[in-house]
Parts: C-alpha cells; sequence; structure tokens
C-alpha cells in the first residue's frame, strides 16, 4: 500500500524478472515455461505463499531437464527479415 507504487511498473517488472529467468534456465540446458492457469486465481494458493489479499501469484515457473532434443531451427538471414527506414 504505498501511492508511490505504479501497479503497471510492478508487473512489466515481474515480467521482464521472468522472461531473464527462462533466458538463463534455457542457458543452462533446461527446460523452462511460465504458465498460468486456475491456481493462480485460488485463495487457497495464495494464502500458502503467504500473500495479503492485494497480492497475486502471477504465474508458475516449470524448470527441469528436456526429455527430448528440439528439431533445427530454419533462421533466415537478418536482411530477409528486416526492413530499414530512413528518414532523410
Amino acid at each position: 500500500d504505498n501511492p508511490k507504487v505504479i501497479l503497471k511498473e510492478e508487473y512489466a517488472a515481474v515480467n521482464a524478472g521472468v522472461q531473464n529467468m527462462l533466458i538463463a534456465a534455457h542457458a543452462l540446458g533446461l527446460g523452462a515455461v511460465w504458465r498460468t492457469g486456475k491456481p493462480c486465481y485460488d485463495r487457497e494458493v495464495s494464502n500458502l505463499f503467504g500473500l495479503s489479499e492485494k497480492g497475486e501469484v502471477l504465474g508458475f515457473i516449470y524448470i527441469g531437464y528436456p526429455d527430448m532434443t528440439p528439431p533445427p531451427r530454419k533462421v533466415k538471414p537478418i536482411a530477409e527479415v528486416t526492413t530499414w527506414i530512413d528518414k532523410e
């Protein structure tokens, strides 16, 4: 309950933090996915984490070792997918 805290910025910080965790997990050779679903909206889950009435669960990060090898990616050259805009 701080009037200086902007809720949208708090969500943005969580989103960026989760993205960084997913990238770090991938760099370590782990599989990771961020999921939401019904447990995020369950008050009992919020209570389990000790959240206040205003607290929210924004998702769960599942991390583990992949049991498959992803197929090779088809990467296009950057020139094929980039349009440069010259304002001159």
